[in-house]
């Protein structure tokens, strides 16, 4: 019973309870002539009255309240690890975040339109792999400025590689040049390769050739690895 409900209850005895009193009042003063004086005989009815209906209130059963808040951040939480757990891939034995990322037969038959910075990441990957390339993935949110590392059997040494998926307008800097250039080294590279489906800059290009680092932008995108995932891609249908 709710607490409002159990109140209700007890008022309403409490009020019987002090009407029953005043209806044998007579017989009462008739045991106890001290309350023959009205005020006092109907003071001590309803203070009778209340006790007594506190009394039952607390006999009363309370119904429990389901701890609603508590049921909802359980299920929020269980929500998140499912999600972040649906969202996670192993790849080289490492844990890697693929947000945004479509199935591999999805991004090599999707619009490229369609195609997020994560699919191009994954499509510059397979692309490589038909390649021969043994690429390997870096972890998302700590490739220190890498994406991909392939094996170069022309030089016999390892390229690495920064893939960016920028829109038209967007072109790559000398900073994202530089950055490259420091990353490499911390991933024991000789080589570097920037793959990306825009354009670069002037200074850019001349701060690549500076690091011997090798710029790919749209036009070799569209006929290096399009082309292969146009072919490749019409196989899965």
């Amino acid at each position: 019973m709710k607490e409002k409900e159990k109140h209700s209850v007890g008022s309403f005895l409490a009020l019987l309870i002090v009407i029953g009193l005043w209806q044998v009042r007579d017989t009462v003063i008739s045991i106890s002539p001290i309350f023959e004086n009205a005020i006092i005989y109907l003071f001590s009815s309803i203070f009778i009255g209340i006790f007594i209906g506190l009394f039952i209130i607390n006999l009363l059963p309370s119904k429990k309240k389901k701890p609603k808040n508590k049921a909802k951040a359980k299920s929020k939480t269980q929500h998140t690890k499912n999600k972040t757990a649906s969202s996670t891939k192993k790849v080289n034995n490492t844990s890697v975040k693929h947000a945004l990322q479509h199935k591999d037969n999805e991004i090599m038959t999707l619009p490229f339109t369609e195609l997020t910075w994560r699919d191009f990441e994954r499509l510059c990957y397979l692309y490589y792999k038909a390649k021969g390339c043994n690429p390997r993935e870096t972890p998302n949110g700590a490739d220190g400025g890498v994406d991909l590392i392939i094996y170069d059997k022309l030089h016999q040494a390892d390229v690495a590689i920064q893939i960016k998926h920028y829109q038209k307008g967007k072109q790559i800097t000398v900073k994202e040049i530089r950055e490259l250039h420091a990353a490499k080294r911390n991933h024991q590279c000789i080589l570097a390769d920037f793959i990306t489906t825009s354009t670069y800059t002037n200074a850019a290009l001349i701060e690549a050739d500076k690091f011997k680092i090798r710029c790919r932008q749209k036009d070799w995108v569209e006929n290096k690895i399009l082309r292969w995932r146009d072919e490749a891609g019409a196989k899965l249908k």
